[in-house]
């Protein structure tokens, strides 16, 4: 009986034990001897203490030698990388302004893209950039680069509108649709098997050959074109399908411009140019092989008087609303003059199908911006 008293005794005594060892164990900082001593001498001991997380990160740059007391907190959460010159290089990332959030996704998305970054201006947007599906490593110094620029953008047209609004989205957009570049400086040759498919993008930066010609040009129906004026077979049916719709609400519209040859295309461009004046001419006129007329799938459209499109006719307001029902878009809209490389006009529509027509209107973006984000054929 009184071994059992005893027993009894000592076992709140040693639960009293038990809780004491475990606030004590509770309460120790889990860092190498050396580092503690460190902790203390920097006074930021009570600090790590109240964090109760282990860092590797933290202890390494101490033992290192490369501890840096303004970015005590940064460290504390910094996951740590087992590789050569990780601990310099998060203190140059923290030098630029990078934060331990940024430097985490950097490490996981982008590590082999380091000096890049440390080669380039701090850029507050980086982890934003690394969540879009449609970032691109290979043109991070291009983004970054061209973001340092971007509340100055330097354009022949108007570009108010795009600075007023201007997001971290359009930082990658713009440069996946090469528009940190001059037009026609750097030509993506389209080959004439890509040039078939019907949402191939032309452009001042994308270029046709020379010899391409669509095999299944059609002419128009003469009730609903100014002269001959040709399409390829997909195109020309669903424009006459829309011509025809469109009459059934007393709304006349007319091809009046459609397929162009290269050599026409160079002809044109060049007439304008003697009018107009070269800077003139390259606002509304493509040069040779970058025109979408040579495609097939572009029109210029007129209205029931056989004016081109302007954009306070009924027939114009009517296609803004229906044409993409019919999968055409408006090719050249109103304050994107910067993106397209063309100013507005107000009757040149393209061919994409009715799908993807659709999916273009939706977004409120322009061609070159939908393809830029990757949508072309991921979707939406």
């Amino acid at each position: 009986m009184k071994k059992k008293r005893k027993l009894l005794l000592l076992i709140p005594i040693l639960i009293i034990i038990i809780i004491l060892i475990i606030i004590i164990l509770s309460n120790k900082v889990p860092y190498k001897k050396e580092v503690v001593k460190v902790f203390k001498e920097e006074n930021i001991y009570d600090v790590i203490k109240d964090n109760k997380k282990y860092s590797k990160t933290l202890e390494e740059v101490i033992l290192q030698n490369k501890y840096k007391k303004d970015y005590l907190l940064e460290y504390l959460d910094i996951n740590y990388i087992e590789e050569d010159n990780f601990l310099d290089n998060i203190n140059k990332l923290l030098d630029i302004g990078y934060k331990s959030n940024d430097i985490n996704n950097i490490y996981n998305k982008i590590p082999n893209s380091i000096n890049v970054l440390l080669d380039n201006s701090y850029d507050e947007n980086i982890s934003n950039y690394l969540e879009l599906n449609y970032f691109k490593e290979d043109y991070l110094d291009r983004y970054l680069k061209y973001a340092v620029n971007s509340k100055e953008l330097k354009s022949v047209y108007d570009v108010t509108s795009i600075i007023d609004n201007y997001s971290y989205e359009d930082t990658i957009t713009f440069v996946n649709a090469n528009l940190d570049k001059e037009y026609y400086t750097s030509d993506i040759n389209v080959s004439d098997e890509e040039a078939y498919k019907i949402d191939v993008l032309v452009n001042k930066y994308h270029k046709l050959s020379s010899t391409f010609e669509p095999n299944d040009l059609e002419e128009i129906n003469k009730d609903y074109s100014m002269g001959k004026q040709r399409l390829r077979k997909e195109a020309k049916e669903k424009f006459e399908e829309m011509c025809l719709d469109a009459l059934k609400e007393n709304i006349k519209i007319y091809a009046g411009s459609t397929y162009r040859s290269f050599s026409y295309q160079e002809g044109l461009y060049n007439r304008y140019v003697k009018q107009d004046g070269f800077d003139k001419a390259e606002t509304y006129s493509a040069r040779a092989g970058y025109s979408e007329h040579q495609l097939g799938l572009a029109v210029d459209i007129a209205n029931g008087k056989w004016n081109f499109l302007s954009e306070d006719d009924i027939e114009y307001s009517y296609l803004i609303d229906n044409s993409y029902k019919y999968g055409f878009i408006l090719r050249y809209p109103r304050g994107k003059e910067y993106v397209t490389g063309y100013m507005f006009e107000d009757w040149h529509f393209r061919y994409l199908g009715v799908d993807l027509a659709t999916k273009v209107h939706n977004s409120n973006l322009t061609y070159d911006e939908y393809v830029a984000r990757g949508m072309q054929k991921d979707g939406d």
